[in-house]
């Protein structure tokens, strides 16, 4: 009888099949995985995407990942519970940001709609690069070194230009406010 293949092992296949390969290591590690992340998050969605993200990852990084040992499954479990300390943070400053919100736009006595275009038109004056790098940080709530890797910049790049782009939106935004 042939000895099942490592994590290590199905890692290394490049080609045509390294897909395959993943898919085994995905198949084999996926519900302990799963456990991990709802106990971290306790929502049934939220541990689905950390699951997801966890796997995007080590398939992003399974030519350069140093495993210890031949499993994969100590590093996918590492990764789960540093993206759920994440979105725990993300969902505090969200939640943080929303019992706010309705003050700031009831307050403003504005229509939802207007709002909304409001903020689209300062978007839109970013160039494309800080348009983006806005949308992963402040709407999607991606770190830093999150929205680097998606978009290829270095970390310092992606901090750079969302200081910029907040400065350029927060100027748009009070002049938009002044224009009315």
């Amino acid at each position: 009888m042939d000895a099942e293949p490592t994590d290590r092992a199905l890692l290394a296949a490049t080609g045509p099949g390294a897909q395959a390969h993943f898919a085994r290591v995905l198949r084999r590690h996926s519900g302990v995985l799963y456990a991990v992340a709802y106990r971290q998050i306790e929502s049934v969605p939220d541990a689905e995407e950390l699951v997801q993200d966890a796997f995007v990852l080590l398939w992003r990084k399974r030519a350069r990942l140093g495993l210890v040992g031949d499993s994969a499954l100590p590093w996918l479990i590492v990764t789960v519970k540093h993206l759920a300390a994440n979105r725990r943070r993300a969902n505090q400053r969200r939640g943080r940001h929303e019992t706010s919100a309705p003050e700031v736009l009831s307050a403003a006595d504005e229509p939802a709609g207007e709002v909304r275009d409001l903020l689209d038109r300062a978007f839109a004056r970013l160039p494309a690069m800080d348009a983006e790098i806005a949308r992963l940080c402040l709407a999607e709530d991606l770190s830093y070194a999150e929205a680097a890797e998606r978009l290829g910049l270095t970390e310092g790049a992606v901090r750079n230009r969302l200081s910029r782009a907040r400065a350029r939106l927060r100027d748009d935004l009070t002049e938009g406010r002044r224009d009315r």
